[in-house]
């Protein structure tokens, strides 16, 4: 399992499906998520930080829809 690197510093096994969840809650339609966390889940590395996954999810997101991807780059869940 790969491991990334998430803001706070701590470092966490990668889940397609938390990345998945978030693209939806930005409004990605059900299939665009899907197809954007499996293309990122073939491109992640060990210790990438959650600022450059959420930066390619954009990247690829934006050829699908340009309004979700508006909002999930926008978007940024509060730190516990």
């Amino acid at each position: 399992m790969v491991r990334v690197k998430k803001r706070s510093g701590a470092m966490q096994d990668f889940d397609k499906a938390k990345l998945k969840a978030s693209l939806k809650k930005a409004g990605a339609k059900e299939e665009h998520a899907t197809t954007v966390a499996e293309m990122i889940e073939g491109r992640v590395r060990e210790e990438m930080t959650t600022f450059e996954i959420k930066r390619l999810a954009a990247t690829e997101l934006r050829g699908l829809d340009s309004h979700a991807t508006q909002s999930y780059e926008t978007f940024r869940k509060p730190m516990r």
